[in-house]
């Protein structure tokens, strides 16, 4: 009998239950395309290069599925307020509590069961949607991918585990909930307490969110430099975060309060029946919008962080690795593969088009570096290269020749550097004085020192050599990265290790190497920053439209004497769209609105970095985002406001 009426309960609330099952579905969708990519034999495989790969999903997959079981709970207790005169029926015709919980216990299995197949069949197709950004992301050929047996069963679970604890909030509320808050609804206060307090909260946590955002936008140079350490940066990140939580808290209890204060406003139509509305589902879900805030402007930030590191990658790569094949001499290993041995290697595997060796050479002396930030390190000489050396690699790659005359240039490999000053630093050698032309960062890098110094050829010839490079270019063509490398290694003792715990070691630079390892870390970022977001922005959807839908029953006698009074279906209409857009619309505003400063922030930082020409695609970036995001969100509210119509507005 009791399943009986559950099924009849499950068609007779099939309107109520879209929202949750459209949740639910998209939930387990995304859940198991994701845990099909981390099973993935063939997608791992050519993510090898990049160990931490699998990880990152698997710590993005649990974190998201205990983020996603608390919202649903929360959803769920919605669904229960949305039948809450029913069950209180139940209970006053005789129906035990536990009965109670075994009907909404099978309607819940039933809805889930139906979830999971829709969604287990959505993910399929998503599955291969990203496995086809992943190929792109790698530079890869798309190719259908196979699923896993393992996907499929971390995804079983973590929807079961997701229900056990949905199940188990449902199971606390009606064991506590009385008969009288049932069959009348819980009482929520419909004025806020000290308006003006938390109209102060809120202006003080905006002044936070603007002040921690202009002050990483400022300090971008100590971003890059690393000067900004961990701590100091996560303190900034939590301040932002709670400042974002108490601002929507803080803007929910007050904004109405000044509003109804408006007199030509209240008494346009019905506005003040729509402020009035607002007043109480705001005050009363104050800390619950704070807190889907804070998960979409997470979801805009990530996405924004990972599409910006995606579009700086290929910079970075050319900074990194002008030549296909970079040569470090390595003197503290004397038994490794010397420069003859390897062009041997190489040549069996491509054909060398361009090469260039050059050296750098060391004056046993610490004049440039006594105004570096690693003054105080020991046993750091300056290096120099000779002009001619310099020009042989710059010029190939498109560079202007450098014309020194009684002067030096310093090149820095890493953006620390910039915070040295040679100003007015005359360096003497051999008798003769050379003053600084400038200091530069912009060149690629040809060699591993902190910085060195470009001098004119004379200079060097008296200087004890440091370490021999080589650079070279291949032909175009197939190149098996990975056996190059493994060929191009050898074993050497690791510290003061015996030579049975040697460990592997390359003097070799790869480009094609560097950017495996690149577009696989590009690849896992933009994958789980893209799962978080859909994640976060289908949660933040479900709960604010199953909010709305659990308030129908009040909404329907509000609106009833409304039309009571006189309003027609049209003014009915509005008066409902502006009451739920207006929360629905609440918590995303900001979030959508910081992919601004985030923006400036991510264009400050790559021009500290010395990638200006990256700096106009980052805005874009960030207005596509809002765009996609927007529309999604639209649409969402589109889907929860026609069955508010259908169920609240009178003809």
């Amino acid at each position: 009998m009791l399943g009986k009426l559950a099924l009849r309960n499950v068609r007779r609330q099939v309107g109520n239950y879209l929202i949750y099952f459209m949740t639910v579905s998209l939930t387990v969708a995304l859940l198991f395309a994701v845990s099909n990519v981390i099973f993935s034999e063939n997608l791992m495989r050519y993510l090898e290069t990049n160990e931490a790969a699998k990880g990152t999903l698997v710590g993005a997959v649990v974190l998201i599925s205990l983020i996603v079981a608390f919202v649903l709970s929360y959803a769920t207790s919605f669904m229960l307020k949305l039948r809450k005169r029913e069950f209180g029926t139940y209970l006053t015709l005789g129906m035990t509590r536990r009965e109670i919980l075994g009907i909404f216990l099978a309607e819940h299995a039933l809805i889930g069961l139906l979830a999971l197949i829709a969604g287990l069949a959505a993910g399929l197709l998503i599955y291969q949607g990203l496995t086809a950004l992943i190929m792109r992301l790698l530079e890869l050929r798309f190719a259908l991918a196979a699923y896993a047996p393992a996907g499929l069963a971390l995804t079983v679970g973590l929807v079961a585990g997701i229900f056990l604890l949905a199940s188990l909030t449902s199971a606390i509320y009606l064991k506590r909930i009385r008969i009288y808050e049932l069959l009348h609804g819980e009482v929520y206060p419909r004025t806020v307490r000290h308006p003006v307090l938390w109209f102060l909260v809120t202006a003080g946590s905006l002044a936070l969110i603007l002040g921690g955002l202009s002050y990483m936008g400022m300090e971008a140079e100590r971003v890059v430099t690393s000067r900004l350490s961990q701590a100091e940066f996560g303190w900034i990140a939590l301040g932002i975060a709670v400042s974002v939580i108490l601002f929507h808290v803080g803007l929910s209890r007050s904004v109405i309060h000044l509003l109804l204060k408006q007199k030509r406003l209240c008494s346009r139509g019905s506005n003040i029946f729509v402020l009035r509305a607002l007043s109480g589902t705001l005050g009363s879900n104050s800390l619950m919008l704070g807190c889907l805030a804070f998960l979409l402007a997470a979801a805009v930030t990530g996405a924004n962080i990972s599409f910006v590191q995606k579009v700086s990658q290929e910079a970075e790569l050319d900074r990194n690795f002008p030549y296909d094949i970079l040569y470090r001499e390595n003197p503290n290993f004397p038994s490794g593969i010397t420069l003859q041995q390897g062009e041997k290697v190489i040549q069996r595997y491509g054909q060398i088009a361009h090469r260039c060796l050059y050296e750098l050479y060391t004056s046993n002396e610490s004049t440039f570096y006594e105004r570096t930030p690693w003054r105080s390190y020991t046993g750091l000489t300056d290096s120099f290269m000779k002009l001619s050396d310099f020009n042989g690699l710059i010029v190939p790659l498109g560079y202007e020749q450098v014309e020194l005359a009684e002067e030096y240039l310093v090149v820095s490999n890493v953006p620390e550097a910039g915070l040295s000053s040679w100003d007015g630093l005359v360096f003497r050698h051999g008798g003769r004085s050379y003053t600084m032309r400038e200091a530069r960062g912009d060149y690629p890098v040809f060699c591993y020192q902190y910085f060195y110094v470009v001098v004119p050829d004379e200079v060097t010839e008296d200087m004890e050599r440091e370490a021999g490079f080589g650079v070279y270019d291949l032909r175009e063509g197939p190149l098996d990265v990975l056996a190059l490398k493994k060929d191009l290694s050898y074993l050497e003792p690791d510290g003061y290790r015996d030579r049975e715990d040697a460990v592997e070691l390359c003097d070799y630079s790869l480009r094609e190497y560097g950017r495996q390892e690149q577009n696989s870390t590009s690849a896992i970022l933009v994958v789980a920053a893209l799962f978080t977001a859909a994640v976060f922005l289908f949660l933040a959807m479900a709960v604010l439209a199953l909010k709305i839908l659990s308030g129908l029953e009040e909404d329907r006698r509000r609106y009833r004497s409304l039309f009571r009074l006189g309003a027609g279906e049209r003014e009915q209409s509005r008066a409902l769209f502006l009451q739920t857009f207006g929360f629905f619309l609440f918590p995303i505003v900001m979030p959508l609105l910081l992919g601004i400063p985030v923006a400036w922030i991510g264009q400050r930082i790559v021009k500290a970095a010395r990638m200006e020409a990256l700096a106009g695609q980052i805005p874009v970036i960030a207005g596509v985002i809002a765009l996609v995001m927007a529309l999604v969100y639209l649409l969402y509210y589109v889907a929860a406001f026609w069955v508010a119509r259908r169920t609240v507005v009178r003809g």
